[in-house]
């Protein structure tokens, strides 16, 4: 007897590569395989290590195939994603560690290596930071990898795919997803990751649809259903109405259409109907990206996140020739524009090796960015150092993260003016000085900005979606200081990413936002559209409401109309 077909329901995850796709899914069920100790007699541990030293082998190979794919597919800045699982390959510690424990406690290789990669992952997932934690699923993905080589396991390839599919997995490894068939992967629907995933990274940069952190779905969907992804909202419709599959469709044909449309304004200046003029920037994490940024319309870097080059040269520390080069090859891409360089956001959590190799915990847990920077010195001061080399050059300024009270700035200006007189002293370039500046993120910031503001060039306001509306009490404070002090004050949250947001953050008195470079072009669309009166009538109204539900209604009320129309799938009602 034939089954009658699931009725529709839809599925919210974090949409991290806009676009829309209308297929069947494609289920990848991820072997779980069964991992078990294994006694080795003493003549047999050499032929184990033998064992292990060949698939580390074999992945790498792998992994380097993938690279090369990579940088034909999407350029160097993604073809980097492999290298931080190459160096992990290559790390000493891994091979030592495992090689010690087949001898030590004569096991196989495959339980050496769970155990060695567990307490990495314990670490890791122990961090606070988001980008610090997904680094662990490049770990995962090694281990897949070796476990896979050891048992001779054939590696899933998207590439022989020969139908349209909307790829559905728990997670998708950087390596599968470069390899995948773009003629016939149209989408792609993931259990897990976040905004930072190598995932949303690659699916980004390949314009392939995607929707990250859908909980449950591996449960929801069956191969073969019929699916909806719509990257830009987030949403995955299983089994939708033929209606709403009709209405989809037409939407990706508008988007398209869309921009077209919205890329025509984007060297269009950001500038309200009554005249008022609004910096537009990009938050970039790779110098690659800055093509991507100025091809957007975006009128400088507001954000360069100096924790991925931390993190592409992980277990060990990027020296200050790369720090120079990095901030300079940005430089030079963004020219004229200017860049703004945010110092180390990361803790020391990172350094997972390091601290596994003293058979300690995490010994600085909540030790984060300046905090961090402040403590361990000799890391900051070979930032700094680079970063002033490539200034000498122009269009560079520095932020600093996380920061609390007047004396952590005042201490960071301190080491800098170390730094550039110890340039100087040894015949280096550095510059007389370079505009320094802070994020305001926290409180405690907030509640002393106009003390900061007497010691820094300009502010940059953090947000996230825990204090978006938090960020509507503090404007006085952190706005007005800025301008009391005679500052700049911009934005560099998500938040300026949404068009809505950013006309309300405008209201709200800020003249400078930074987002990620594909928001750009509709951000532009909807200012160029409003009255800087207007949107401070919103901005009043807005903070009269009772909470973020009710602020989002009133702005959908009175800026939709105004919105760049089409992108999106309609909301199916139940």
């Amino acid at each position: 007897m034939r089954r009658a077909p699931r009725p529709p329901r839809t599925l919210q995850g974090l949409g991290v590569s806009p676009g829309i796709a209308v297929g069947s899914a494609l289920v990848l069920e991820i072997p779980r395989v069964s991992i078990f100790r294994v006694s080795v007699e003493a003549e047999r541990v050499p032929h184990e290590i033998s064992r292990l030293r060949r698939a580390l082998a074999l992945c790498k190979r792998q992994l380097l195939e993938a690279r090369t794919k990579a940088l034909q597919e999407a350029g160097e800045g993604y073809a980097r994603v492999f290298d931080a699982q190459v160096m992990i390959l290559d790390d000493s510690s891994l091979v030592r560690e495992t090689t010690e424990s087949i001898r030590r406690e004569r096991v196989n290789a495959e339980w050496a290596v769970r155990e060695v990669v567990e307490r990495y992952l314990k670490v890791l997932s122990g961090t606070q930071e988001s980008g610090v934690r997904e680094r662990g699923g490049d770990v995962e993905d090694v281990h897949a990898r070796i476990q896979q080589a050891l048992s001779g396991g054939p590696r899933q390839n998207l590439s022989e795919a020969k139908e349209d599919m909307i790829i559905v997995s728990r997670v998708l490894s950087p390596s599968d997803l470069v390899l995948l068939n773009r003629e016939h992967v149209i989408g792609l629907a993931i259990e897990e990751g976040g905004q930072t995933s190598h995932t949303a990274i690659i699916a980004s940069a390949l314009r392939v649809p995607a929707v990250v952190g859908l909980k449950g779905i591996l449960s929801a969907v069956k191969t073969g259903e019929a699916l909806i992804l719509d990257g830009r909202r987030g949403t995955v419709h299983v089994e939708p109405s033929t209606e709403l599959r009709e209405s989809c469709l037409e939407s990706a044909r508008q988007a398209g259409v869309l921009e077209g449309r919205l890329l025509a304004e984007r060297n269009l200046p950001a500038v309200t109907t009554d005249g008022v003029v609004i910096s537009l920037l990009a938050n970039l994490e790779l110098p690659e990206e800055a093509e991507a940024a100025t091809g957007s319309g975006a009128e400088g870097v507001g954000l360069y996140r100096s924790e991925f080059l931390f993190l592409h040269h992980s277990p060990d520390l990027p020296s200050e020739e790369d720090h120079r080069a990095t901030y300079r090859s940005l430089a030079e891409r963004m020219s004229p524009r200017p860049v703004v360089i945010r110092t180390l956001d990361l803790g020391g959590e990172k350094y997972f090796h390091r601290i596994l190799e003293k058979e300690e915990g995490n010994p600085v847990m909540g030790l984060r960015a300046i905090r961090f920077c402040l403590r361990r010195t000799d890391i900051f001061r070979i930032q700094l150092r680079g970063f002033l080399r490539a200034a000498a050059e122009g269009g560079l300024s520095l932020m600093v993260p996380f920061i609390t009270d007047r004396e952590e700035i005042l201490q960071a200006r301190e080491i800098l003016e170390s730094c550039r007189r110890e340039l100087l002293a040894e015949g280096l370039p550095a510059p007389d000085r370079v505009p320094m500046g802070a994020m305001i993120e926290t409180p405690a910031a907030a509640l002393v900005a106009d003390l900061l503001a007497r010691e820094v060039d300009f502010f940059s306001i953090g947000t996230n979606d825990l204090i978006q509306y938090s960020l509507a009490v503090d404007r006085g404070g952190v706005v007005g200081a800025a301008r009391a002090a005679g500052i700049r004050v911009g934005l560099c949250g998500e938040m300026a990413a949404d068009p809505l947001c950013a006309a309300l953050l405008v209201g709200m008195g800020l003249r400078e936002l930074s987002m990620k470079p594909s928001a750009i072009p509709e951000v532009k669309h909807l200012l160029r559209r409003v009255t800087s009166g207007e949107l401070r009538a919103l901005a009043r109204e807005a903070l009269a409401l009772p909470g973020s539900r009710e602020i989002e209604e009133l702005l959908h009320r009175q800026l939709a109309e105004r919105l760049a129309a089409g992108g999106a799938c309609p909301v199916e009602l139940a």
